[in-house]
């Protein structure tokens, strides 16, 4: 069992020392455990290449998990410490925040599938989305974003504000599984893989983190005030009441019109997308099935 230690990530500290913290918990929960600290996205995809036989854990936040699944080489199975602000992968799989409860999860629990959203362009660009693809008000947000990293969460308030003050509502066109489903207007779109997005959203109450299927949920809001108020709504989990927006199931979606783009933390710029589900790309190990 190897250990990859984001250097990046948010709340690490000291990467090395948290290495090995993480590795003697590992061996005092019976696994044996050697570690590395990862500072680039390319050294942990040529760890990945050499770990392909045996378990992998990834100590870090929703970013690491997000490189993990963008990796060209094998996936290997996974573990998961999570070190990051949000931790949506971690609490959609019941993976504990405390590193002792994590680290014995991850030495020992079975790896359960985890979906993820297959994210093709007009261009050919592929990209893999492990919480959700976002169109519209938080993905523009998302492109002005400047925090050192993904927890920053007064330059990811700064952001939406300054998103908030140049709104508009966005033309949107949605199809799901070859169906219109929506034509107009629209605040935000969330093609949506895990029941968190972005700093803790619950976006999506429907998620199922290995069912086959993508939830597309369209948020309506014309004017700023309004998109305010979605977002107020969004955070508190109220934003599909109320005539608010709507959701549909699929196996996938396509946004025929083009639209700012953001695939979990990562802007894609303005475009259309075509979305599908890639069942059990990512194996992790996890301490129960729903």
């Amino acid at each position: 069992m190897i250990v990859a230690v984001n250097g990046h990530s948010s709340r690490a500290g000291d990467a090395a020392e948290l290495r090995d913290r993480v590795v003697q918990r590992l061996r005092t929960a019976g696994a044996a455990a050697d570690g590395l600290v990862t500072r680039s996205e390319q050294e942990l995809s040529a760890l990945m290449a050499e770990t392909a036989e045996s378990r992998l854990v990834l100590v870090g936040g929703d970013g690491t998990v997000h490189a993990a699944a963008n990796a060209p080489a094998p996936i290997p199975e996974l573990g998961l410490i999570p070190t990051g602000r949000a931790n949506n992968v971690a609490r959609a799989l019941g993976i504990p925040l405390d590193l002792d409860e994590a680290a014995r999860v991850a030495a020992s629990a079975p790896a359960v599938p985890l979906d993820v959203l297959r994210v093709e362009s007009e261009e050919g660009v592929r990209h893999y989305c492990v919480e959700a693809l976002s169109g519209g008000l938080q993905a523009d947000a998302r492109a002005a974003y400047s925090g050192e990293n993904s927890g920053d969460l007064r330059a990811g308030i700064g952001a939406l504000v300054a998103a908030l003050l140049r709104y508009h509502p966005y033309r949107t066109e949605l199809l799901a599984d070859g169906v219109p489903v929506y034509t107009g207007c629209a605040a935000q779109v969330f093609l949506s893989n895990l029941p968190y997005f972005g700093f803790g959203f619950p976006i999506n109450p429907a998620a199922h983190h290995a069912d086959g299927l993508l939830e597309a949920i369209v948020l309506r809001a014309r004017s700023r005030g309004a998109a305010a108020r979605l977002l107020l709504a969004a955070y508190r989990g109220r934003h599909l009441m109320r005539g608010r927006g709507q959701l549909v199931r699929a196996r996938r979606a396509v946004l025929a019109s083009p639209l700012p783009l953001t695939c979990d933390a990562t802007p894609l710029g303005t475009r259309t997308a075509s979305v599908s589900v890639d069942a059990g790309r990512l194996r992790i190990a996890a301490p129960w099935r729903r």
